[in-house]
């Protein structure tokens, strides 16, 4: 079979350790004979054994045949970080022959490994699928490159284009969003390693901004809040799961760490740089129009996910306008999704 089919399947593979492996990158790994596979691997969580050493693993400790090789959809890393160097695994056991999906930009690596697989005489072929692979990793190569978080925005709007109502004598905001639309926004923060909205959605929604209707870990929280309005009683505050408040006014009644922003900062370069400090790859913004204006007038977002639902409120507050078409449209329940991104997206069924 080609080298597209195997390294095909080790983008499948990877996906496993979605939500799971941050800050690490998704990587997959498919060692072959001829048209049949020996084994497989992927990175399943951070900290654990990477791909090519699960797939090994799975391969068992006898002699790797002379003519199998080995398909991984990112580089071997060349460095001992939290695991060993898996580039000199594949060399020491003897492999023959690696196809790489795409080389990792991180600069203890950055083609060191494929060079050293080379110098072992190791036949290397590289940009199998490349784009595929960086497209599944851009939250980690986003990170690495430009040194700050991949930003996700979302967020839902009524068919004539409304975030909200502007609420009447105390009555509640109206749900735009079915519950199987929930569902699909809680996978998303599953995928993400932060979740973030500002004090007026604290405010008047009181979200939890975690993850319960999928399985997965709850994102950490973070909160902007610079005047330090956002209630004491406020669930983002139940220590449920993490949460990080950006503000300029010391809190001494929440029990969250905090960031203290001078007056005269601009708050998202703040916030992107202690993320990227804290190695956070990605995050979901959730806000409302305000925090949502403030990325989009700074150009600072990769992707926007939109959710269009049936309801009418004829007035309130305009939900944003995005610079760029959406790049795929589905249903999700009664609504209509529309993603929107900067990069060039591979394929167009390919996994959000």
């Amino acid at each position: 079979m080609e080298h597209t089919t195997w390294m095909q399947r080790c983008l499948q593979l990877a996906v496993n350790g979605a939500g799971l492996v941050a800050p690490n990158p998704l990587v997959g790994a498919v060692l072959v004979q001829g048209d049949r596979i020996l084994s497989e691997g992927w990175h399943r969580a951070h900290g654990g054994p990477h791909a090519e050493v699960e797939c090994l693993s799975a391969f068992g400790e006898t002699g790797i045949p002379a003519d199998a090789v080995m398909y991984v959809s990112l580089e071997p890393c060349s460095h001992k970080g939290l695991t060993p160097p898996c580039a000199d695994l594949l060399i020491a056991r003897g492999m023959r022959t690696v196809v790489v999906g795409c080389s990792d930009p991180d600069p203890r690596v950055a083609g060191t490994g494929i060079a050293k697989l080379r110098e072992a005489g190791i036949t290397v072929i590289t940009d199998v699928l490349g784009d595929q692979c960086r497209w599944q990793n851009r939250r980690f190569i986003t990170s690495v490159e430009e040194e700050r978080p991949y930003i996700i925005l979302k967020w839902a709007r009524t068919s004539d284009g409304f975030l909200d109502q502007h609420p009447r004598s105390g009555r509640l905001v109206q749900r735009i969003s079915s519950f199987p639309s929930d569902v699909l926004v809680h996978r998303w923060r599953s995928e993400e390693q932060a979740i973030m909205v500002g004090s007026r959605t604290v405010l008047n929604d009181d979200p939890q901004l975690d993850v319960r209707h999928v399985a997965g870990r709850s994102p950490l929280r973070v909160i902007m809040d610079r005047n330090g309005i956002a209630p004491v009683a406020s669930r983002v505050f139940d220590g449920i799961a993490s949460t990080l408040l950006f503000t300029q006014v010391l809190r001494t009644d929440v029990e969250v760490e905090q960031v203290i922003l001078q007056p005269e900062d601009n708050p998202l370069p703040v916030v992107l740089a202690e993320l990227h400090r804290r190695k956070v790859r990605s995050i979901l913004v959730e806000g409302g129009a305000e925090l949502l204006g403030h990325f989009l007038r700074n150009n600072l977002w990769d992707e926007a996910r939109e959710i269009i639902g049936e309801s009418l409120f004829l007035n309130g507050t305009p939900a944003p306008r995005m610079p760029v078409h959406p790049q795929r449209s589905f249903a999700s329940g009664s609504e209509r999704i529309h993603l929107y991104s900067r990069l060039l997206q591979p394929d167009p069924t390919w996994h959000w």
